[in-house]
């Protein structure tokens, strides 16, 4: 997805705090097993087809994107917004 479609449903999202901690743990896990892709050390097949570094760096850019999201409505919720 593009940013600019999360944006879209930020004016609706408030970040549970249970919700962004579970997204957090989530996210920790991926983008470490993402990251032993991009070194070799794991290989990712869907149907036997290798997964493309592309792929594996457009999912790493959309959980950088949402991650800044939470971010912008934790700040949001801190200044009372």
């Amino acid at each position: 997805m593009a940013k600019n479609v999360y944006r879209a449903y930020i004016g609706y999202m408030r970040a549970d705090p249970i919700i962004v901690q579970r997204w957090r743990d989530l996210r920790q896990m991926l983008i470490r097993q993402l990251d032993m892709f991009d070194s070799g050390n794991i290989s990712l097949k869907s149907d036997s087809i290798d997964v493309s570094a592309e792929a594996i760096d457009n999912l790493k850019r959309e959980i950088f994107d949402f991650d800044a999201l939470i971010s912008d409505d934790e700040a949001k919720q801190a200044a009372g917004v």
